[in-house]
């Protein structure tokens, strides 16, 4: 089998084929980590470049494509999340940014 043929296959049927007897999936700590990261660099009060922060809310706010791996919304659909309400509630932050640091301490 050659390897774009098994990129291919585990974007298709996403993290299915991992070990379902595991407690932890490691898959889903990393689509874990890249969710927490881009809310934290989107809307945390470190200093980063500006086009990470707008790459960052691109990413979380741009047209939410769910069979496009690594999206934001294949990402929180993985994590069994509402891409929908996860983008709402996220949008109610944008407007008042002061509201997220005490949760944005929690992924940290």
């Amino acid at each position: 089998m050659s390897q774009s043929s098994s990129a291919n296959d585990f974007y298709s049927e996403g993290f299915e084929e991992a070990d379902e007897t595991a407690a932890v999936k490691p898959e889903r700590n990393l689509l874990a980590a890249v969710l927490s990261r881009a809310i934290c660099d989107a809307f945390g009060t470190a200093h980063c470049e500006r086009h990470i922060v707008r790459s960052a809310r691109q990413w979380i706010f741009g047209k939410l494509t769910p069979n496009k791996p690594f999206s934001f919304a294949w990402v929180a659909n993985n994590l069994d999340l509402n891409p929908i309400t996860l983008q709402e509630n996220l949008r109610g932050y944008e407007n008042n940014p002061e509201d997220i640091q005490d949760r944005l301490a929690l992924l940290k």
